[in-house]
């Protein structure tokens, strides 16, 4: 008796893990990156905001390509590469048009500049929150 008792027990607790293990996760709860739109010649979402931790993802929404590094065009349309040694320095990210790709995380408060290296004044300011 006690061993179908201790038997029946270890299949439940084996039906529990497996039933566990086996869930199914809605993709659409699950938290998104913000997102930084680019057009053709611009950024559609030049200025954002993100929470310190959080990542971005950088969608080009046209056929376009888009080089994007850190820095920015100054009014006069000079480059400028201020320091900013919290940044996530992405080096040179190429968009071949229509894709997505991600910079972050952010683990610093303040404000941070990347750019368009093909498109003068293209732009993108994220300013990082606690």
């Amino acid at each position: 008796m006690n061993k179908k008792l201790l038997f029946g027990l270890f299949g439940c607790m084996l039906l529990t893990i497996l039933f566990s293990a086996c869930r199914i996760v809605d993709a659409s709860m699950l938290p998104k990156n913000p997102k930084a739109l680019m057009g053709a010649s611009q950024f559609i979402t030049n200025d954002m905001a993100v929470k310190k931790g959080e990542s971005i993802d950088l969608v080009d929404t046209v056929s376009n390509p888009h080089v994007i590094t850190n820095g920015f065009y100054d009014a006069s349309g000079k480059v400028e590469k201020p320091s900013e040694p919290d940044a996530p320095q992405i080096g040179t990210i190429n968009f071949n048009g229509n894709d997505t790709q991600t910079i972050g995380p952010f683990n610093t408060a303040g404000d941070f500049h990347y750019y368009c290296t093909i498109h003068p004044n293209m732009n993108l300011l994220i300013h990082v929150t606690a």
